[in-house]
């Protein structure tokens, strides 16, 4: 476990404040729902709670469908890829995502680029097609779907992955 060094009191009320340095490095900000429980240790861990996480399962055999011969497909979470399949899931998987990604999903936009550039880690750049869709459930942008092709994306594949998205997002508001 990383120690921070970092001392917070209880206040009256049983509140801690949790250090700006922490909040930033994990991308915790206002209104984020943290998930506490205690771990094997009797240690209070404390979480950044994702709807998406609890979809995985679900989420990698999605993956695997839509995957093809020439492209790749993910989910993510607003911090991870969460769940993916084809060339580039090595590359992508369980890696926080860049905050191209992030704006993206607070823009709650669906992309389809064919020949295009997008940062989707610290140190992972695409160059080619891809198609985003945001995952919205209950009003709360919560991810992306993420098609990379080295081919071009048919208009067809936008239709599916919206399908996809709204279903995913009936699982989480369930």
């Amino acid at each position: 476990m990383k120690m921070s060094g970092v001392v917070r009191r209880i206040d009256n009320l049983g509140r801690i404040v949790i250090p700006k340095e922490i909040r930033k490095t994990l991308r915790i900000q206002n209104g984020d729902n943290l998930e506490i429980f205690m771990d094997e240790n009797d240690s209070i861990v404390l979480r950044k709670f994702s709807h998406i996480d609890r979809l995985k399962e679900i989420s990698k055999t999605i993956t695997e469908t839509l995957t093809t011969k020439n492209e790749s497909a993910f989910v993510t979470s607003n911090d991870l890829f969460v769940a993916g399949s084809g060339k580039y899931k090595k590359d992508l998987l369980d890696k926080q995502i860049s905050n191209d990604l992030l704006k993206k999903i607070s823009e709650r936009k669906t992309i389809l680029n064919n020949n295009g550039h997008i940062n989707l880690t610290n140190d992972f750049n695409f160059h080619g097609a891809y198609l985003i869709c945001p995952i919205i459930a209950s009003g709360d942008a919560l991810g992306l779907i993420v098609i990379l092709s080295d081919n071009k994306i048919e208009e067809s594949s936008l239709s599916v992955v919206k399908i996809i998205s709204n279903f995913l997002a009936k699982h989480i508001e369930e």
